[in-house]
């Protein structure tokens, strides 16, 4: 197996943990930095950052998993591919989260 193979298969999981690591970042900052009681409107900065943060990150997992499999061919390993970045996009859905959790203790 190429290496190009290999990371058009793994490139939306590799994504979508820096994705996640990035979220968990930006909330631990934001929960020191009082984001959390800073509010625009009806929802906090911190909130609103994480919210955004996440549309960015599947909408990034959508364009790395385009550019990988631009020239999809039918081998099965190309297809093995899709389905495998198309299961990194839906596993963005644990971040959904954001939305209504409690974002710090």
């Amino acid at each position: 197996m190429s290496g190009r193979a290999l990371l058009g298969i793994l490139i939306a999981w590799i994504g979508w943990a820096g994705g996640f690591l990035f979220l968990y970042a930006v909330q631990a900052t934001g929960c020191r930095a009082g984001w959390d009681e800073q509010m625009l409107g009806p929802i906090s900065v911190l909130r609103l950052l994480l919210i955004i943060s996440t549309a960015a990150i599947v909408l990034v997992l959508f364009w790395l998993t385009a550019k990988a499999h631009r020239d999809v061919s039918t081998s099965s390993l190309a297809r093995i591919g899709v389905l495998a970045n198309g299961a990194a996009i839906l596993a963005t859905m644990c971040f959904a989260g954001v939305v209504w959790l409690r974002l710090c203790a």
